[in-house]
């Protein structure tokens, strides 16, 4: 009967839980965009990422520099930070062909967490959390949860990305880069 009972509001929640029409009007990026420019974290600090903590780097192949942080923006009024976690590397092809293997593994539904299977294990914790993802709610069960769904890789930079649900996650990204980088939003015709 609790069962029942949960399924039922999990669905009400679901369904009365829309999303804004802010997030609506947001191009989602491509996963992988190759541009010529250079990242670094200072970029980020221009759109308010608070830098939570750099980490260090040797057992990340190819990475110059990695950082977890947050961002409070728009798109969560009701939350007080976004969480991210960004890494940078000399360039875009580092990125992409030493950095996919490393984030694959970290991010979506069955990211790794844990240290068994983590490629790189500082600070499991901040790519965590513990709920269950129900709409826009959080109804906890105590079990640890991927907390990026999905990253973007952006010239040299990559961006892992928090999200409710796979959508979510990808806007999050997709709202944090057009920040950082206007010149990125496609031009409405």
């Amino acid at each position: 009967m609790k069962k029942i009972i949960l399924s039922f509001i999990s669905l009400i929640l679901l369904l009365g839980c829309g999303s804004s029409d802010e997030s609506e009007d947001i191009p989602i990026v491509d996963q992988v965009t190759n541009v010529d420019q250079t990242f670094s974290i200072e970029d980020f600090k221009t759109v308010g990422f608070k830098k939570s903590k750099e980490y260090k780097v040797d057992d990340l192949p190819g990475a110059t520099s990695a950082f977890y942080g947050f961002i409070k923006n728009k798109l969560d009024p009701d939350d007080q930070k976004i969480d991210y976690e960004i890494r940078f590397y000399a360039n875009h092809s580092d990125a992409v062909q030493i950095g996919t293997e490393y984030v694959e593994n970290a991010t979506g539904e069955d990211g790794c967490i844990t240290k068994d299977c983590a490629l790189w294990t500082p600070d499991l914790k901040h790519r965590q959390f513990l709920a269950e993802r129900l709409g826009n709610t959080h109804a906890g069960n105590g079990q640890p949860k991927p907390k990026y769904l999905t990253y973007v890789i952006y010239g040299n930079m990559i961006m892992m990305c928090p999200g409710y649900n796979m959508e979510d996650s990808k806007i999050r990204c997709s709202k944090t880069l057009y920040d950082v980088v206007p010149s990125a939003m496609p031009v409405a015709e």
